[in-house]
């Protein structure tokens, strides 16, 4: 307790108060010379670094009216308009550290402390106890980490005393034609040591060289590794269960002592990473992986296919658009779009794309994901990611605009439409359908403008579903009617966490259908009954203009066959999100960018794998009734959980219910005899009362003070 309270005090005294600096408000006198030293000892366990300009005023130990201890700075002030931002801080008060030792030490009570630290001295530890600490003498600390106090009887952080030592060391070594007649080696020491035998902090250059490739061999983890993440890597286990076959959960220790230091191993780490990314790990290195790739890689391996850094003055905005933050960092617009050539392919064939965007991958983008099933192969793929920092509308219109431009680079084709190519309904070419949120950004802003200005650059053809309109007067929604669909799941999502009665809930989902008895009367019970969550959410439905179409196929214009057969949901896009997330979340840029790329290469090689050898990733046949029965098996099992938690609330609310029984009927027995109880005091009350006037007067009469 003595020394965690000194080491307490210790920490305030080094740092102070570290509010803001005020000189020109709180004038402080030019510091003493005890001060002076204090700050030139400062400096020097700074290396020579200015420390940072903060408060200098005087820390006060202190009692408020509760007893409470507590310490401020001289300058903080509570009252309205005061300088809150200075220290106050009620810790001492936690009972955690010796009150009155701590008081002493910032009273500078000479006395009190003395006996203290005479007090420590007799048991072996404190500040005037013989000092242990060593380092060896090519580290670089200035200053013992142990509190101690001066001749004067002043706190220091005492300066480390270099030992010097008059041990040399000569080496024999056989010359090189004799080293096979006589191997050894002769090590002469003479004189004897002066000091402690050093600490093994240094590693060998050996060891030292099979570090840096053992870091040198994780490449896309390499970007975000930490020596947390190093020590526990596969290629790290791997590399030292080879060498150490006999040793149970070898560490890098087991190398080199000194790599038992996860600070001296992180110092390996940033200096590969320094060398394989010299501009670090965000935009700047990315461009320069770009340009690498660009330069030194055949086309049909490139991934890195796009970048831009706009500024957004001058962007049109829309009303589907994010608010922007209150404060914001930056002005910029940056989009980074990767996908191969193979992709390029596989989402030209594609009939139905999926979308959906994830939020926690990359640290400070978005990552907007295309993807599908290959219906030959029934795997899951990867089209494009792209990585941005805003959800405009004119973000996605200009990403859609890019991947066409790509796919046309890639195949010498654009994407078809199928309600924009086709020669009528029938024919099913290009993409028939895509699923998706309903954010508006995404939909309206970016797909549906995307198809606008498409259907303005081909000849005037005439609308399959609405033969008297031409294409180029369809608006962006009316576009989105013709191939949009809202996410099953996502919808179902928001309406089991809406707070609408249960009957109000099994309308909103009768209306995810395929036709519907009575769709507008059910948006208007919907309102009635739903109270304002309900009416909130059939607003937002019908203000979306694309939501109702999407959930509904007699609301929209996608042919029946194609909306029965297409997906409803985008879980094949979930399930690739889930596999991606499993490389890591919250990444760096090119961590991310990296992490992405090797998952995308994997899909890819196992589709090329079944394309050329009908090998497939799985011993699943990849029929859709294996699908069909997966998805029953997962319903039924997610319907046994709901209906056991439903249970279990009903159990909950029969104890709740019988523990409320109980307490009445208690209650009423309490009652019954309280008014029996009440009518025998009335009767008792009236005898009494009647006795008035009666009796010698020396007997007082007991009579309640309100009868």
């Amino acid at each position: 307790l003595f020394l965690k309270t000194l080491s307490f005090y210790r920490t305030y005294h080094i740092h102070g108060c570290l509010g803001p600096s005020s000189p020109s408000v709180f004038p402080t006198p030019p510091p003493e010379d005890t001060e002076d030293a204090w700050l030139t000892r400062l400096q020097q366990i700074l290396r020579g670094n200015d420390a940072k300009v903060t408060c200098d005023g005087e820390l006060i130990f202190d009692h408020d009216h509760m007893g409470q201890a507590f310490i401020r700075c001289q300058h903080f002030s509570a009252r309205e308009g005061g300088t809150r931002e200075h220290l106050f801080s009620h810790t001492p008060a936690s009972g955690l550290y010796d009150i009155e030792y701590l008081e002493a030490l910032f009273d500078n009570d000479t006395v009190n402390i003395s006996q203290f630290k005479a007090a420590a001295k007799a048991d072996g530890y404190g500040p005037l106890a013989p000092c242990t600490s060593i380092s060896n003498a090519s580290s670089v600390k200035f200053n013992c980490s142990c509190e101690h106090h001066t001749v004067d009887g002043e706190l220091d952080l005492a300066e480390m005393v270099h030992l010097q030592c008059q041990s040399t060391f000569r080496c024999f070594e056989p010359l090189e034609g004799y080293w096979a007649a006589c191997p050894p080696v002769l090590i002469v020491c003479q004189y004897s040591h002066t000091h402690p035998i050093p600490l093994p902090t240094k590693t060998p250059p050996s060891i030292h060289q099979q570090v840096f490739s053992l870091l040198s061999s994780i490449e896309q983890d390499l970007p975000d590794l930490t020596s947390h993440r190093f020590l526990r890597h596969s290629i790290t286990h791997a590399y030292l269960h080879d060498h150490f076959p006999t040793t149970p959960s070898p560490s890098l220790a087991d190398l080199h002592i000194s790599l038992a230091n996860r600070a001296h191993v992180n110092t390996y780490i940033v200096q590969v990473q320094n060398r394989c990314f010299p501009l670090g790990t965000g935009w700047k290195d990315l461009v320069h992986l770009k340009s690498l790739q660009d330069e030194k890689m055949p086309p049909e391996d490139c991934y890195i296919r796009y970048m831009a850094e706009i500024p957004l003055e001058g962007l049109p905005t829309h009303d589907e658009d994010d608010p922007e933050p209150a404060v914001s960092t930056d002005r910029m617009l940056w989009v980074i779009i990767c996908m191969k050539p193979a992709s390029s392919r596989c989402l030209l064939t594609a009939q139905y794309v999926q979308s959906d965007i994830a939020f926690k991958r990359v640290a400070g983008f978005l990552e907007f994901e295309l993807g599908g099933l290959d219906l030959s192969a029934n795997i899951a793929v990867t089209y494009c990611r792209v990585y941005l920092n805003r959800q405009t509308a004119y973000a996605h219109a200009f990403i859609f605009k890019q991947i066409e431009q790509i796919v046309r680079e890639d195949t010498g084709t654009l994407l078809q439409w199928h309600h924009l190519h086709s020669d009528s309904l029938e024919d099913h070419m290009g993409i028939l359908q895509w699923v998706g949120g309903q954010h508006g950004g995404q939909a309206k802003a970016g797909l549906g403008l995307h198809l606008q200005s498409i259907a303005a650059a081909l000849p005037p053809p005439y609308d399959l579903h609405q033969t008297h309109h031409l294409l180029s007067s369809l608006t962006a929604y009316k576009h989105l009617w013709r191939i949009f669909r809202l996410c099953r799941v996502h919808v179902e999502r928001n309406i089991k966490t809406s707070s609408v009665p249960e009957n109000v809930k099994r309308k909103m989902r009768s209306l995810i259908c395929v036709t519907h008895h009575d769709f507008e009367g059910t948006l208007h019970n919907i309102l009635k009954e739903g109270g304002k969550k309900g009416a909130d959410w059939v607003q937002d439905k019908i203000r979306c203009k694309f939501a109702l179409p999407g959930i509904c196929w007699e609301r929209s214009f996608i042919p029946r066959p194609i909306w029965q057969v297409a997906n409803s949901t985008t879980n094949v896009l979930e399930s690739l999100h889930a596999d991606v997330n499993r490389e890591g979340k919250f990444c760096s840029l090119v961590g991310g960018v990296k992490k992405g790329q090797f998952f995308d290469d994997m899909k890819l090689r196992s589709l090329e794998a079944f394309e050329r050898t009908g090998v497939r990733p799985s011993y699943k046949s990849g029929h859709k009734s294996e699908n069909i029965s997966q998805g029953l098996k997962r319903s039924m099992v997610a319907r046994r959980k709901t209906l056991a938690s439903e249970g279990d609330n009903i159990q909950t609310t029969n104890k709740r219910l019988r523990s409320v029984n109980d307490n009445v009927s208690r209650a009423s027995t309490d009652l019954s005899q309280a008014q029996r109880r009440l009518e025998n005091f009335a009767k008792v009350l009236a005898s009494s009362s009647s006795a008035k006037g009666t009796g010698t007067g020396r007997v007082g009469l007991l009579l309640p003070n309100n009868p």
